[in-house]
């Protein structure tokens, strides 16, 4: 198989409820699926027919202690063949037809210039301030100043430059935040298509609810989705996310960063 990307599905087994209706749906709304899919999985292993998925197994102890959510990253985009990795997670649940077309001229394009390290596939992940793109009017570079420069929503990476902007003790929060820290003091060129063109709204590339489960319980809209693709599934098991203020948000994330203030501190210090 000669794909220049392999999709990862970032994962744990935690989550393993969610494989068959992510790939159920990639399968029905990706088409020309026929690169290499690598899931990041603990201990399970998983096949779909018709996909050509891997299982990487990644997870062991170090220390009688489990691997972190970067190290099990890490050992996943070490197995990775390609030189390209489209990111995406188990609760991305795709609801429209993907633009596989202009992901493959995408990845054309990075495969070519090697300068471009990222290119953010949806309106999610990567805030202002964009800039245009001259050698492409799909494309806005994300600026050095943007919040999420690091995002972890999908999007094509360089497989090396995705791996060097992983520390092993970070989990996810702190990837996007320290990651997006580390980015600001480098000039790698990052890329995210042209919000104008293509948007949740309006006309979307990979399309999915940000996110399918939230803190561990579905999204209010997932029972929807599934219902129109019938895809069966207990919701009762995990229950239905409640939204909460976004003051409470925000002290919810801190808190959690200082669970662990030496990594806090490491993390500003980039």
């Amino acid at each position: 198989m000669n794909s220049k990307y392999t999709l990862l599905v970032n994962s744990c087994d935690s989550f393993s409820d969610c494989w068959d209706p992510f790939f159920i749906l990639l399968k029905k709304k990706w088409k020309n699926n026929n690169f290499p899919i690598l899931l990041n999985t603990e201990f399970k292993t998983y096949k779909h027919e018709g996909l050509n998925i891997k299982a990487s197994r990644s997870h062991q102890m170090i220390n009688d202690r489990r691997l972190t959510w970067s190290e099990c990253l890490i050992q996943a985009l070490e197995m990775v063949e390609t030189p390209l990795v489209l990111y995406m997670q188990e609760d991305y649940f795709i609801e429209k037809q993907v633009k596989s077309d202009l992901i493959d001229d995408f990845a054309e394009l990075m495969t070519k210039d090697h300068t471009i390290k990222h290119i953010g596939l949806t309106d999610f992940g990567s805030k202002p301030p964009f800039q245009n793109y001259n050698n492409d009017e799909r494309l806005w570079i994300i600026s050095q100043k943007s919040n999420y420069r690091v995002s972890t929503q999908a999007g094509l990476w360089d497989r090396a430059t995705l791996l060097s902007y992983l520390k092993a003790e970070e989990n996810g929060w702190m990837f996007e935040i320290y990651g997006t820290r580390r980015a600001q003091k480098k000039n790698d060129l990052f890329l995210t298509v042209n919000r104008e063109m293509y948007n949740l709204e309006k006309d979307s590339i990979i399309s999915y609810t940000h996110t399918g489960i939230i803190k561990g319980k579905w999204h209010v809209k997932i029972p929807n989705l599934f219902k129109k693709n019938g895809i069966v599934v207990d919701f009762k098991i995990r229950g239905f996310y409640k939204e909460k203020q976004f003051v409470f948000r925000k002290i919810e994330t801190l808190l959690k960063l200082l669970q662990s203030p030496l990594k806090f501190i490491k993390g500003m210090l980039g």
